[in-house]
């Protein structure tokens, strides 16, 4: 049996491990884990959903596969949180005084995870509080953002606004706070906002360190903004054929789509050539 040319695979969810329906086949998906465990490889699930959420969808396999979770603000090694990059709840409220500033459409819209807790207004609309109890299902509804306990760990703030704005927001609240963000998106309409310097690619780096594992035997998938220097950082990177052009063009290569089991062929053609 020869050798895979990676020793770590690194997978984005929406859009690209899952397909449109949040689906993906759990039986398959267990048959290329035996395999990939056979040949040494390490499983890494790389997604903006935060560790709850990725808990739920992977829990079969939670002994088998480490996350990268809310675009690298959390990692989880056998079911544990082993590190945190987290704003101050200081920081949480200027950012949101900041959008009630400049963007007021945009705190309506506004949700604030946080490892124990993910915190939305009770004013929020009410479709999308149904679409994110689907990622964030430890949500709390509370009358104004002041009242987010001190307690908690704020990882990230989802908000469904124009992504258009997301430099201009960068740029404008970094200009007046100590602590800086980074503001990303996934493909959408949302934005993730997250401290600066926190990705899917910082995450992975320090699960590599820990694995031994040279980022030129990483294999990355992905289709979204977020997902770029996750790509960048792997010496074997596919960009899905659903995915955005801009990702596309920093891939070397490209996978069929998400629903296509775009991840499973590639996957699975490598096996098998280590199988000849």
């Amino acid at each position: 049996m020869a050798d895979l040319p990676f020793r770590a695979v690194a997978v984005d969810v929406d859009g690209t491990f899952e397909n449109d329906n949040k689906e993906y086949d759990h039986e398959m998906f267990g048959e290329i884990l035996y395999r990939l465990h056979k040949h040494g490889a390490h499983f890494i699930i790389a997604s903006g959903r935060p560790a709850g959420r990725l808990g739920d969808d992977f829990g079969d396999f939670i002994d088998s596969v480490d996350f990268v979770a809310d675009n690298g603000a959390v990692l989880v090694r056998d079911g544990k949180i082993i590190r945190t990059t987290c704003f101050s709840k200081k920081c949480i409220l200027n950012l949101i005084d900041y959008f009630r500033l400049r963007y007021p459409g945009a705190v309506k819209t506004l949700l604030v995870s946080g490892v124990n807790h993910s915190y939305f207004l009770k004013s929020t609309p009410p479709a999308f509080k149904r679409s994110h109890h689907y990622f964030y299902p430890n949500s709390i509804e509370i009358d104004d953002f002041s009242q987010i306990p001190s307690d908690d760990q704020y990882t990230k703030i989802t908000v469904d606004y124009p992504s258009k704005v997301r430099h201009e927001l960068e740029y404008g609240f970094n200009s007046r706070s100590m602590e800086k963000i980074h503001v990303t998106t996934s493909g959408w309409n949302y934005m993730d906002i997250i401290r600066q310097g926190v990705n899917k690619a910082t995450g992975l780096k320090e699960f590599l360190a820990y694995l031994d594992v040279p980022r030129n035997e990483l294999i990355a998938f992905g289709d979204g903004e977020n997902d770029i220097e996750m790509l960048k950082l792997a010496g074997f990177s596919y960009a899905m054929e659903n995915g955005q052009d801009s990702v596309k063009k920093i891939a070397k290569f490209i996978a069929p789509s998400n629903n296509d089991n775009g991840v499973f062929k590639v996957l699975n053609h490598y096996l098998n050539e280590a199988n000849k």
